[in-house]
């Protein structure tokens, strides 16, 4: 395991780019052409199946309108969030440089990296808020030790984040906990999944590590991580499989859509004829949860407030 120097008290953002006060630019504003030297001037994006050379800040646009829609909030308050999400878009973008280099890109225009989708810079009612955040936040990361962060985030933690090695076996990272997201009732959402017996063992049956080899009998979590996702669920049926709790996300999201296990933030309750999953939050959990970001930048939280809370220890 990886040893991290002890957590700094507070967080600042480091300002590695030059030329820019910080204040938001008159509308439209022109997007920065340069950035400081230990930052790339020019990435290389896969978009569409097609290979298209940006400037850092044109990616940092188009990226954090592709991931983030703050909608029914007021001007004021979506600035600030696309200045949080254009910090972290743009930190992701540094730390994650050439995760396609045998490809001949940079980037991906997907969730494998980020959502790129340069036609919102055209067409989303929030790009005038999402330019001046870039102006307002240009060649400004996140780092720890010396290293750009990884600057995970995802729409919404359910109430509480995890951490890359409960949510997939990842890297302990102590800017990435598991920590309570402490926010007024009603921020965070609710779901639920309700299948018969038989609709379970069709779906379960897509997928060799969840095939129950028979009629489903039994679903129930065995095991939850201390943010209360599911570490291991039972699967009962001419045979008993034990899983992961987001094998079992992939596997019913595969099957019935993104939407249908929105988290791995869930219970399991018997139904009279079937299985019935009653979750919070949508996403992985680590890092920056949009929803909490929102809520908090709307209750007058700085963009430094917001990083520090769900980034803790990094600049």
């Amino acid at each position: 395991m990886t040893r991290f120097p002890k957590l700094l008290a507070s967080i600042a953002l480091v300002a590695v780019g030059a030329g820019f006060s910080g204040a938001c630019a008159p509308s439209p504003p022109k997007l920065p052409g340069s950035v400081a030297a230990d930052l790339p001037a020019r990435l290389r994006v896969q978009v569409d199946g097609r290979t298209t050379v940006l400037s850092l800040e044109q990616y940092v646009l188009g990226a954090m309108l592709s991931e983030v829609t703050p909608t029914g909030e007021s001007e004021s308050v979506a600035t600030r969030v696309y200045e949080v999400q254009a910090i972290i878009a743009r930190t992701y973008a540094v730390a994650h440089l050439g995760r396609h280099a045998k490809e001949g890109f940079d980037l991906c225009d997907k969730t494998h990296c980020q959502l790129y989708e340069p036609a919102r810079v055209r067409t989303s009612r929030f790009a005038p808020a999402a330019r001046r955040a870039v102006v307002a936040t240009a060649g400004r990361i996140l780092r720890f030790d010396r290293r750009p962060a990884e600057a995970l985030f995802h729409s919404d933690c359910g109430g509480h984040t995890t951490t890359p090695v409960d949510a997939w076996g990842g890297a302990a990272l102590r800017y990435l906990p598991a920590a309570a997201d402490e926010l007024p009732e009603g921020t965070h959402r609710n779901w639920q999944f309700v299948a018969t017996a038989q609709e379970w063992t069709t779906i379960l049956r897509t997928d060799p590590r969840t095939n129950p080899g028979g009629r489903v009998r039994e679903l129930r979590v065995t095991r939850t991580d201390r943010s209360g996702r599911v570490a291991e669920v039972e699967i009962a049926g001419g045979q008993t499989r034990r899983v992961s709790g987001t094998v079992m996300r992939t596997v019913v999201t595969a099957a019935r859509g993104e939407r249908s296990l929105m988290s791995t933030r869930f219970g399991i309750q018997a139904t009279s004829g079937g299985f019935r999953l009653d979750g919070t939050g949508y996403g992985h959990g680590v890092g920056l949860c949009q929803v909490g970001a929102i809520a908090r930048v709307r209750r007058g939280d700085s963009v430094d407030a917001v990083l520090r809370h769900y980034y803790p220890g990094a600049r």
